[in-house]
């Protein structure tokens, strides 16, 4: 009861409300159940967590249900609608973990529509747009060195070539639909038991971290166990890793450099885009 006290007082001052000191009152507040730190908007969030010593805000972390987090998440993409960051992504595909890629992600939520332009690793210089309300089943992609002599092509969203480096394809490019897979994932653990929590702590980037042990099921979950870390003044998680029962690393994905962004419709224009 102290501890969640404790926690209404920083929410009203993260609000910018006068906080009584008399303990009469505390009983009241409690009561009350002032705001939610996965429901705050956007400057109430930031202006608590920098108002917030990092321990009041680790414990509210750690007593935060995972599907709230999640949600909060995907609520704020979906309300910025278009945005961009840089994307460290690495996967194991077909039991071989293969080398990390860096990607420059450009993401419209609503309506949906992606281009990835490839900067390092395997695939450095590829660009590919995808936009279904262009053509559902195919994208366009152009690559680099010798390749780009055969300028943009159309392939399959489904087609081998698709696959090759990725287990998932371009339709689930995106934070929002990869926290959407997660909360999904949230919903099925439920009747299980849900997903119990190990607690890490903050990184070097400020991001707090915590990993959430699947339990078992059958079909199994993706993961045995997926590590977040979730940015607090964006809201959003930074890095969503997934490992397998051995503690093998199946996926990852590190954000950075996340924003709101604009573009001209065209930009996301498969058939308009000038690669």
């Amino acid at each position: 009861m102290r501890g969640s006290t404790r926690w209404l007082a920083v929410v009203a001052c993260g609000l910018g409300l006068v906080a009584r000191a008399d303990p009469a009152a505390e009983p009241a507040l409690d009561q009350q159940k002032a705001v939610e730190f996965t429901s705050l908007s956007d400057s109430a969030r930031r202006a608590l967590v920098k108002a917030t010593p990092r321990d009041e805000l680790a414990r509210i972390m750690n007593e935060t249900p995972q599907a709230r987090l999640l949600s909060m998440g995907q609520r704020i993409v979906v309300g910025i609608n278009t945005y961009s960051y840089r994307m460290l992504k690495q996967e194991r595909v077909k039991g071989e973990l293969l080398p990390e890629q860096t990607i420059d992600v450009f993401i419209r939520e609503v309506p949906f529509a992606v281009r990835l332009h490839y900067v390092n690793g395997p695939g450095a210089g590829r660009k590919v747009a995808y936009a279904p309300s262009v053509r559902a089943s195919e994208f366009r992609v152009r690559e680099a060195g010798l390749l780009s002599i055969a300028g943009a092509i159309w392939l399959n969203v489904d087609s081998s070539f698709a696959k090759s480096d990725s287990n998932h394809t371009v339709r689930e490019a995106g934070i929002g639909t990869l926290l959407a897979r997660l909360m999904r994932d949230t919903e099925r653990a439920k009747p299980l038991g849900g997903f119990p929590l190990a607690p890490e702590g903050w990184n070097d980037k400020g991001e707090y971290c915590g990993s959430y042990l699947s339990p078992p099921a059958n079909p199994p979950f993706d993961y045995a166990r997926t590590r977040i870390c979730t940015d607090l003044l964006t809201g959003v998680p930074m890095k969503v890793e997934g490992y397998g029962l051995k503690g093998e690393l199946l996926e990852k994905w590190h954000f950075s450099n996340f924003k709101p962004d604009t573009y001209p419709s065209e930009f996301f224009d498969p058939e308009k885009a000038r690669f």
